[in-house]
């Protein structure tokens, strides 16, 4: 009988191990998987916070593009040449509005491209016309501006509309 109680003593110490090296698996899987879900959590945690300063960086990139338009048809209009008192003293005030608006973009750190005798860079510029280079003029360099091209920070709003020198 002595030897029927040691086979049993085998069976659960053979079955022991086994059930040990499965908790120790879990155990692994387990620890394998809040590593990944930290990791996973960390990432979100770091897109969230880009994304934050993205928005507060180009925060005023829609109200900047809007206001495009408006700017270039001031200027249009300050290109015209008047001699009457009262339209003289007009346009001083537009004028006047148009410095405000530019110094208002400024402070949002928006900037105009204005790219003259600068070498076309399409990153920046798009070329709608091409036109034979003169004497002392390089190839591809932009020879006339258009519409002038706006950016915030490193953002393209629009770009400068260009005649290129071919």
């Amino acid at each position: 009988m002595a030897e029927e109680n040691n086979a049993p003593n085998e069976n659960t110490e053979a079955v022991e191990p086994t059930e040990v090296e499965q908790l120790e698996k879990q155990l692994d899987e387990l620890q394998d998987r809040y590593l990944r879900v930290q990791a996973e959590l960390a990432n979100i945690q770091k897109r969230n916070l880009k994304e934050r300063q993205d928005a507060a960086k180009y925060r005023s990139q829609n109200l900047a593009t809007e206001l495009l338009p408006v700017i270039d048809n001031i200027e249009r209009a300050l290109e015209i040449e008047v001699e009457d008192e009262k339209a003289v003293n007009f346009k001083k005030g537009v004028e006047m509005v148009y410095n405000l608006m530019i110094e208002a973009l400024k402070n949002e750190k928006i900037e105009a491209i204005n790219p003259i005798n600068e070498v076309f860079d399409p990153n920046f510029h798009m070329s709608i016309q091409v036109q034979d280079a003169e004497e002392g003029q390089e190839p591809d360099t932009v020879i006339n501006v258009v519409q002038k091209g706006y950016k915030l920070e490193d953002r393209i709003l629009r770009p400068a509309m260009v005649i290129v020198a071919q």
